[in-house]
């Protein structure tokens, strides 16, 4: 999604999982009225489901996130918002890139990965 009428669709889609939608709201209305981007070329957000293969999560955002080919993690900062992870690309000029990713079973297993072991470190699994 790159504009506002983009947004406005997946909030009007009732299939999207009614917390996305209002991740993706608050998110926008943060983006748009409270820093004043206008979207195309300073604003991106995508949604990672459950069944996107790495072919087209990378092509989607036009670098490999996940896969054979992933590029080391180079993003700002992560959140877990419980069902969505939301990974935030930011600092390269103004360019503001945010994937909100399912953290469910059926997600890509890489970008499961990336999100999971940011939030559950080598000593959460030691007991420490």
């Amino acid at each position: 999604m790159t504009t506002l009428a983009d947004v406005g669709g997946a909030l009007a889609d009732t299939n999207l999982d009614v917390d996305l939608r209002a991740l993706l709201g608050l998110r926008a209305w943060q983006l748009y009225v409270l820093r004043g981007l206008s979207g195309g070329d300073h604003l991106r957000m995508f949604v990672v489901q459950g069944g996107d293969t790495a072919e087209v999560i990378n092509t989607a955002l036009g670098f490999d996130i996940t896969g054979d080919r992933a590029e080391p993690p180079s993003y700002t900062w992560m959140e877990d918002h419980g069902l969505w992870f939301e990974i935030f690309y930011g600092g390269q000029g103004s360019l503001v890139t945010r994937v909100f990713v399912e953290n469910g079973p059926a997600t890509e297993l890489g970008i499961s990965y990336l999100c999971l072991s940011h939030f559950w470190t080598a000593d959460d699994e030691q007991g420490g």
